[in-house]
């Protein structure tokens, strides 16, 4: 009897060893293949990296701002951009319902900076009213390395124009609540994070926004967009920036505005041809 119990003993603990074994083999398997795959994906980096809203971000195929400055400059390009998103915290981020928050710039910057969008995985499996694109251009950012990026692009401005948002908090230069201070923020995050990446910021362009007017006349709380775009250009020059004056600079204005975007605002195609020819040529690269 004691030696059957012996026994019995003996083949259990094979048994369970032959499992161990499994289970470290496998482990070990996993664990080379996931760094294979982000060695794979480290030898891939874009070149260019935009971080905006719907004016570089709307379209995705190959009429795209992203697809036509890959064809003009020969460099890749990632489009990170959200539509609807602001730079600063929106008014609606405190609501669980609200999930497009946590695309906004200093979220993203955030997410890129700790190598982790968690929040942003699962604010768009809840999302109802998430654009289809969302998902697509969020893998793309995680599968991004900013440390093998030469050229962050930041176009923010117009929602925060649109949201009536403060430009900025005398006693907080990094407030996240105000455009000046989301900017200062995300500039100062990535710097500290990717001291190698050069950041260019690019001001929002002219518009005319639908059921109100020209931006250079309609106030919605903040000042017209004209006042977004100077604070944008002094937070460049604040933190030794590049930055792509389009507001000024591209051509866009009162005469032609309705001629270079689909609704005041959103660039059509010849607009958007005319977009990134503007950026490519601004970033020396063409």
């Amino acid at each position: 009897m004691g030696k059957e119990s012996i026994s019995g003993k003996k083949e259990t603990y094979k048994k369970l060893s032959g499992i161990a074994a499994a289970l470290v083999i496998a482990g070990a398997l996993l664990y080379f293949g996931y760094c294979d795959l982000e060695a794979e994906t480290a030898r891939q980096p874009y070149r260019i990296v935009a971080l905006g809203d719907s004016i570089i971000g709307k379209e995705r195929d190959s009429t795209c701002i992203q697809a036509r400055m890959e064809e003009y400059t020969g460099v890749s390009v990632l489009s990170g951009a959200f539509g609807g998103n602001l730079a600063s915290r929106g008014k609606d981020a405190d609501r669980f319902s609200w999930h497009e928050e946590s695309l906004n710039l200093y979220s993203l910057a955030e997410a890129l900076c700790r190598k982790d969008f968690g929040v942003q995985k699962a604010d768009l499996a809840a999302s109802q009213t998430k654009a289809w694109y969302f998902e697509e251009a969020l893998e793309g950012l995680e599968g991004a390395d900013l440390a093998q990026t030469d050229i962050l692009l930041l176009e923010f401005g117009v929602n925060d124009y649109m949201a009536g948002k403060a430009l900025d908090d005398p006693e907080d230069p990094l407030d996240i609540n105000t455009y000046g201070g989301a900017l200062r923020y995300s500039i100062e995050l990535f710097e500290k994070t990717y001291p190698d990446l050069e950041i260019v910021l690019v001001t929002p362009a002219f518009c005319h926004v639908v059921d109100h007017g020209f931006c250079t006349d309609v106030d919605f709380g903040g000042g017209t967009l004209e006042i977004y775009v100077e604070r944008e250009k002094e937070i460049a020059g604040q933190y030794g920036l590049r930055v792509i004056d389009v507001f000024y600079e591209f051509g866009m204005d009162e005469t032609n505005v309705m001629d270079l975007t689909e609704d005041g605002m959103h660039l059509n195609l010849e607009g958007r041809e005319a977009y990134a020819r503007f950026l490519a040529e601004k970033l020396g690269l063409v």
